[in-house]
């Protein structure tokens, strides 16, 4: 989904673009109204993860530089999955150039393969170079095959950190203004408009935290239900952004609730205050584009470096998963509410990335490179 404002943008100068991925993102892809070629059977990472490239069951690492190491090698072999097929769709569409994000290897490998520029998009404030680094290594052989030991570099390479968060853009890559897309939206909610009694707090964590007999972070669940009950006696007003088939298992929703189900976040967050989330990237950096603080939650080793930018950045706090209970996460968000320099931090930083170059005005770059 975060490719999709760029594919809009190459759309609508005129540019054919196809969209290629695995068979479940279908959905998603044509929701977008993109066109969408599938390039291997549905998959999920968690699924990659565990398994090494000759099916042996792979271990979790604990450590952080570790763990950024085994989640690279997985994207590695997301690649081998998807490659022979991502060749033959090549071979028959004969495409220009191959728009890609960070770890997504399969399009540089295509790249190198049958000759042709690509434009790398970051979708994260922080991309660890340990994890692509591993990436890389566990085609080592396949990339031997090609006679080369490191993917080709892109004709351009864009980066969506605020400048203000932290370090200045790294050499070669160019500055793009994040633009949302989290989804389609059906209908608006009509309290968007209204004007709001209480500080109003948007609880989500994403698409894996909480699953329903499928919970892939033990205590995800038992965590959003007991924020959903509690914050509200916090004085806040809140709206639970999760699936829909979710929301029904928080039945009955307890007052001080408005609502829960599935919304598009860039459409809610303008008549919200706070958000609590689990630190994904397009969570965080569309909070960033609405300019509300945020307290992050981070799951996954691959956003704890995002969420350590956040928080140094004055625009939110972070609670780490290791630390997450009732007690943490509301003491942050009481915190968050109570003092006004979060606030003036992260609209500061939406102005700042309301100035930077749009996909619309990246299109003509990509045009020259």
């Amino acid at each position: 989904m975060p490719l999709v404002p760029l594919s809009w943008a190459l759309r609508a100068a005129g540019h054919d673009v196809l969209v290629a991925a695995s068979e479940n993102m279908g959905p998603t892809v044509t929701g977008a109204g993109l066109p969408f070629a599938p390039i291997c059977s549905a998959v999920e990472m968690p699924e990659v993860l565990s398994y090494d490239r000759d099916g042996n069951r792979t271990t979790m690492p604990r450590e952080e530089e570790p763990l950024l190491q085994h989640i690279g090698r997985g994207y590695g072999r997301l690649v081998l999955r998807m490659m022979d097929q991502a060749l033959a769709l090549a071979d028959q569409w004969h495409p220009d150039l191959v728009l890609t994000e960070t770890y997504s290897l399969t399009g540089p490998m295509v790249a190198a393969a049958r000759g042709i520029p690509w434009v790398e998009q970051a979708i994260r404030l922080v991309s660890p170079e340990t994890i692509k680094k591993a990436a890389v290594g566990e085609l080592a052989p396949e990339l031997k095959a090609l006679g080369r030991t490191d993917v080709p570099a892109p004709v351009l390479s864009l980066d969506v950190c605020p400048p203000g968060m932290g370090p200045r853009a790294l050499p070669g890559t160019t500055k793009m203004r994040y633009v949302p897309y989290n989804g389609r939206t059906e209908k608006v909610p009509s309290w968007v408009f209204q004007e709001r009694e209480k500080p109003r707090l948007c609880l989500t964590f994403g698409t894996r935290v909480p699953l329903p007999n499928k919970n892939t972070v033990p205590g995800g669940l038992t965590l959003l239900q007991a924020l959903t009950h509690e914050l509200p006696k916090l004085g806040f007003e809140v709206v639970v952004a999760v699936s829909d088939s979710l929301a029904r298992t928080l039945d009955p929703l307890p007052e001080g609730v408005l609502a829960a189900g599935q919304f598009p976040l860039s459409a809610i967050l303008p008549a919200c205050d706070v958000v609590v989330h689990h630190g994904g990237h397009g969570t965080t950096l569309t909070c960033l584009a609405e300019g509300v603080p945020q307290v992050s939650v981070p799951v996954i080793a691959e956003v704890w470096d995002s969420a350590r930018l956040l928080h140094a950045a004055g625009a939110g706090v972070q609670v780490p998963w290791t630390e997450a209970s009732v007690e943490t996460v509301t003491a942050a968000c009481t915190a968050v509410r109570d003092d006004s320099s979060y606030a003036k931090t992260a609209r500061a930083l939406k102005d700042e990335m309301a100035t930077l170059p749009s996909p619309a005005d990246i299109v003509r770059l990509i045009e020259q490179a």
